[in-house]
Order: structure tokens, then C-alpha cells, then sequence
């Protein structure tokens, strides 16, 4: 049945769904019983199918499949002076530097969203929303934020919440052997969350007749999810690994914020050298070589993503775990507190450095409990931040209003098997390619059209991720729209189906996809850093397109030592995302129904 507040011609159209499902065909096996409305594309909904669509394939081709194939076609027209360009950089270290911090971020990320998925599902469901909002706390921060927190959390000498903790005398960042462990370390504390939310929701989505069986028959729960649970969401384990694992192949902002690729090359990646590459060397060949490199990185998991999409088996053997309920829950817990600690401990971190005195940092032990209070830090950082949060606000919503136009009517008509089949493949493939796979000629093309600096860079360039991954989960909220609604409304000959009935329809998935797009443009560091230069200079036409995760990146420059005014920039350029996505995920807590949302 239609919402409620579907009304005009929606309404009407309900009230002839209502009319047909509850007459005498109604139940028999079809959302219309057993009879079956035969309805024929006329070319000119055949052509109105394909408008739904062209303006998505014209988007991903423009910005997505023809700088992709750029990227590959610079690196050939001057690859010897890529090579001389690069010839003192020690590519051997960048590409194993690179590897490494994928691996682990991808691996450790999964494997903690995974403990901390069947720690929260073990519990009462009145447990499960509230501590599944903390365990994904990190995601709701922009990592230039996160970054700059642990920056000053990893501190030496006993003054930072973490080194101290742990009895680390000196800080991880400083010294070559040990800086990239730091950065693996909070790239994982940024990971956990994705492969929680996929995991923990397919846990949920277990019939309930299963868990109940497995306790009928004694088998308890260390068994039930070694045995049952996780062999059933193994799909979605490997594909919450194998996104993260693709993605930190691009892995930019936390060696960027956290060291700059220092000391020496002991962090640099492929990403931070793609933007060394243009900036420092001069070199769009070297940074085109060191960008299809990351394509080509990333093309193994994308291809290996294909094939468990398209599997219909279990794809991880069962896990013979015999412990007694109450040890298997004590340990469960004690993890879970472990995970929840240290997910919840920098952003506490963060707000109490923000709004307390300056003269109570540097302290050995530090002081992590409020004593005084002072807003001074807080209103001289939100007062900087206006240019910024300006060119902030313009984007996202762009971004997110253009996510939401252009993937909405292409995944529909995908789901109806009226647009072309290999589009949900390519735009997944686009979406696990980090975006050092495109700037280079998008750079170029920027520069040439005299667009660099100002908002429709970005506004043209950032939603490639947001539209590719919009399309996947549109997709699944599609199919499953019972196609009643559609025979009906070809049965009454309704003009414009898709504005005036789907649409309305699926304004849950419509407001989710949206937040996602929105608050991820909001996170975004490297094409801000790379299509802008100056903040937003109050003019018009616009000039001036840095946005405010560069605005809290200044405070390394700036206040290296002023802790204050380090963490109040870091938080204003979070709360905004913060709050977003604390909607985003209450509407994941209350289900597929609330967000439209599947992910599988």
C-alpha cells in the first residue's frame, strides 16, 4: 500500500492498486493474483526510459570513463619524462608503503567491524542501537578531523591520552620506523565502521528462525555464529574487505594530515606521491604514471568484488567454536568495551581539548577529565571558518542534489531491466577506483577552462563516487518495489510514472542517498586540495573554492603547539557532518524500511 501523505495523483493511483490487489485475484501468488497485466513499451516510453538514463551515462562517461582512459593515454604520450621525474623518488618504498597500509587497514578494519558486528548482535535489542551508534562514532568525522585529533593524541612524553595510556615514551609519527605504524593505526580506527554497518545489518537480516533453532538444538552461541552467522554473511564480509581494500590503495588524508609521507618517504603512498608529483615536481606525466598505477591496483579487487557479487554459496568455511554461553559473552563484551573505548576516547579527546584552557595542555599525565572551561578557542575558530563552511555547504549539497537526480531514474530503470546491463557494473567499478585515478586530466581540463578555484570544479568532479555508489544501492531499494506499481500505472496511462509515483515512493532511499553523498563531499581532502587554492572571497561570480576540511588542515601550519585551536578547528569542521550522520545511521538502526537501504 502507498504512504499516506502520497496524495493527487499518487493517491488516486493507490486507491486503484488497492482496488485491484483486494479483489478476487488478490493473494494468489502476485501482487495482482493470478492476473497478469501484459504491458507493452511503446517507443515512446522506450525513449523516455532512456532519458531517465543518458544524463547518468553522459555524467560517468564525461568525468569518470574518458579521464580514466586519460589518465593511461598521458602516462604513454611522455612516459620517459615520468621516469626521469620520478628517478630520485624511491618508488620500490612508496608502492610497499601503499601495500602494506592497505592490507592492514583493510584486514584489521574488517575483522574488528566483524568482532564488534556479533558482540552488538548478541545482545538485547534494546542494547543494539545505542552501541552500534558508538561503534561507527569514528565514521560521522571528517578524517582531517580524526587525524589532527590523533596528531595530538599520539604526543610523547606522556602527554598525549594515548601514549600514555600504552607507556609509549616517545611519538609513533617522529621516527621513520614507527610512523607508519601510526598511520595504520588510525587509517584502522577510521575503517571499523564500514564493514560493521555491512556486517551487522546482514546479521540482523538472519531469519530468526534460524537463531532460534540453533538454540533449540543446545548448540550455543559461540557455535551459532562460528558455524551458522558468519558462514551466512560471508558475503558481506568479503565485500565490506575488499571496498576497504581498494580504497586504501588511494589512501591520502591520514599519511597527508598525520605526516605528510615523512619522516623521509617512510609514509608516503601512491596518492600523496600523484600529488607530489604535480605539485612539487611539475610532472602531470609522473602524476598520471603513479595515478594508473592505483587503477590499476585497484581494477584486482574491483574485479574480485564482481565475482562475489555475482556468487549464490557461502564463500568462508564455518568456524568450530565450542566455549560455554557465559565465557563467549564475557569475552564478546570485553572486546566490545575494548573497540568502543578507543573508537569514542579521541572524539572526547577532541571536544575536551576544544573548551578548556591552554594551560592545561602539555600536561605529563595528561588531564582527561573537564576542569575549566573556555569557549575562546571554539568562537576564534568558527569565526575563521566562514569562507570555508561557505564553499562547504554549496558543494555538499550540490553533490548530494546531484547524486540523488542522476543515479535515481538510471537505477530504476536498471531494476526494470530497461536500461543497459552493464551499467551497475562499470559504475561499481568506477566507484572502487580512488579518485587520483581521474584528477590528472580532470586537472587539466579544469585548468584549460579556466575553472580551478571555484565551486563548479567540484561540483562537477566530487560526485563521481557519490553517483556510482548511489546507483548500487538504489538499485536494491528498486528491486524489491513490487511492480504492480508500475503495470497499474502503465494500465491507466499515467504521464510522468517515475516524478509522480516512484519518486514519491522512494523518498526513504531518495533522503539516505542524499545524507551519504552530502556527508561524504563534506569529509572530502584531496580534490578540494587539488582544484582549489584560496577560501571563498564573498564575490560574484564566486572565487575561491577551499572548502573546510582544508580550513582545519591550516591548523598544522598554524597552531602546531596551540592544542586549543587545533582541536575547536578540527570540531567545527565535524560537528555539521557529525550531526548528519547520526540521522544517516538512526535511519540504518531502524532498518531497510526507514532508510531504503540494502547492501547486499
Amino acid at each position: 500500500m502507498l504512504p499516506l501523505h502520497v496524495k493527487n495523483s499518487v493517491w488516486g493511483t493507490s486507491r486503484k492498486i488497492a482496488a485491484l490487489s483486494s479483489g478476487p485475484a488478490a493473494g494468489l501468488g502476485s501482487p495482482l493474483g493470478h492476473a497478469t497485466l501484459k504491458i507493452s513499451l511503446s517507443p515512446s516510453s522506450l525513449g523516455s526510459c532512456l532519458r531517465l538514463t543518458a544524463p547518468y551515462v553522459a555524467y560517468i562517461t564525461a568525468f569518470g570513463v574518458v579521464p580514466f582512459f586519460a589518465t593511461f593515454a598521458l602516462v604513454g604520450l611522455d612516459f620517459r619524462s615520468a621516469l626521469v621525474a620520478l628517478r630520485l623518488v624511491p618508488v620500490g618504498q612508496v608502492f610497499l608503503n601503499t601495500f602494506i597500509l592497505a592490507v592492514a587497514t583493510s584486514v584489521l578494519g574488517t575483522l574488528i567491524g566483524l568482532v564488534a558486528a556479533v558482540a552488538v548482535d548478541m545482545l538485547d535489542v534494546k542494547y543494539q542501537r545505542p552501541l552500534s551508534l558508538l561503534t561507527v562514532l569514528p565514521h560521522t568525522v571528517p578524517f582531517v578531523s580524526a587525524a589532527l585529533i590523533w596528531s595530538i593524541s599520539l604526543y610523547g612524553g606522556g602527554w598525549g591520552w594515548f601514549t600514555y595510556l600504552l607507556h609509549i615514551s616517545f611519538d609513533p609519527l617522529y621516527l621513520a620506523n614507527t610512523a607508519l605504524y601510526g598511520v595504520i593505526l588510525v587509517s584502522v580506527w577510521g575503517a571499523i565502521a564500514f564493514p560493521f554497518i555491512i556486517i551487522y545489518a546482514t546479521l540482523r537480516s538472519i531469519p530468526p528462525e534460524i537463531r532460534e533453532n540453533a538454540m533449540i538444538d543446545n548448540i550455543g552461541l559461540s557455535r551459532y555464529y562460528g558455524e551458522v552467522a558468519i558462514p551466512l554473511a560471508s558475503k558481506a564480509i568479503l565485500i565490506a574487505f575488499i571496498i576497504e581494500l581498494a580504497f586504501s590503495f588511494g589512501a591520502f588524508d591520514a599519511p597527508y594530515v598525520l605526516t605528510g609521507g615523512g619522516p623521509g618517504y617512510a609514509t608516503t603512498t601512491l596518492g600523496i606521491l600523484t600529488y607530489e608529483a604535480v605539485y612539487n615536481l611539475n610532472s602531470y606525466s609522473a602524476g598520471a604514471l603513479i595515478a594508473a598505477a592505483i587503477a590499476a591496483l585497484a581494477t584486482v579487487p574491483a574485479i574480485a568484488l564482481f565475482r562475489v557479487l555475482r556468487s549464490r554459496r557461502a564463500l568462508l568455511p564455518a568456524v568450530s567454536v565450542r566455549l560455554p554461553d557465559p565465557v563467549f559473552k564475557g569475552i564478546m563484551l570485553a572486546v566490545l568495551s575494548v573497540i568502543l573505548f578507543f573508537n569514542v576516547m579521541p572524539i572526547y579527546w577532541m571536544f575536551l581539548v576544544a573548551f578548556r584552557p591552554n594551560t592545561l595542555d602539555f600536561r605529563s599525565p595528561p588531564i582527561m577529565i573537564p576542569v575549566k572551561f573556555t569557549s575562546a578557542f571554539f568562537v576564534q575558530a568558527l569565526r575563521g571558518s566562514v569562507p570555508y563552511m561557505v564553499s562547504s555547504v554549496v558543494v555538499s549539497v550540490a553533490v548530494g542534489v546531484i547524486a540523488v537526480l542522476l543515479a535515481s531514474g538510471a537505477s530504476y530503470e536498471i531494476a526494470r531491466g530497461r536500461a543497459w546491463g552493464w551499467l551497475l557494473p562499470l559504475s561499481i567499478y568506477l566507484y572502487v577506483l580512488p579518485p587520483m585515478a581521474f584528477v590528472i586530466p580532470l586537472y587539466i581540463a579544469f585548468a584549460k577552462a579556466h575553472l580551478l578555484n571555484t565551486w563548479w570544479a567540484l561540483i562537477t568532479a566530487m560526485p563521481l563516487g557519490y553517483v556510482t555508489y548511489a546507483l548500487w544501492i538504489m538499485n536494491g531499494f528498486f528491486v524489491d518495489l513490487p511492480k504492480a506499481y508500475d503495470e497499474v500505472a502503465d494500465l491507466f496511462n499515467i504521464k510522468g510514472k517515475f516524478r509522480r509515483l516512484i519518486l514519491p515512493l522512494s523518498r526513504p532511499v531518495l533522503l539516505s542517498t542524499f545524507l551519504l553523498a552530502a556527508v561524504g563531499a563534506w569529509h572530502a581532502l584531496f580534490y578540494p586540495l587539488i582544484f582549489s587554492a584560496t577560501p571563498y572571497n564573498f564575490g560574484f561570480p564566486p572565487q575561491g573554492a577551499q572548502t573546510v576540511t582544508i580550513y582545519a588542515l591550516t591548523a598544522i601550519q598554524e597552531s602546531t603547539i596551540d592544542w586549543g585551536l587545533l582541536a575547536s578547528m578540527a570540531l567545527v569542521a565535524a560537528l555539521p557532518p557529525m550531526v548528519l550522520d547520526i540521522v544517516f545511521l538512526s535511519l540504518i538502526a531502524r532498518g531497510s524500511r526507514a532508510s531504503g537501504l540494502k547492501f547486499l
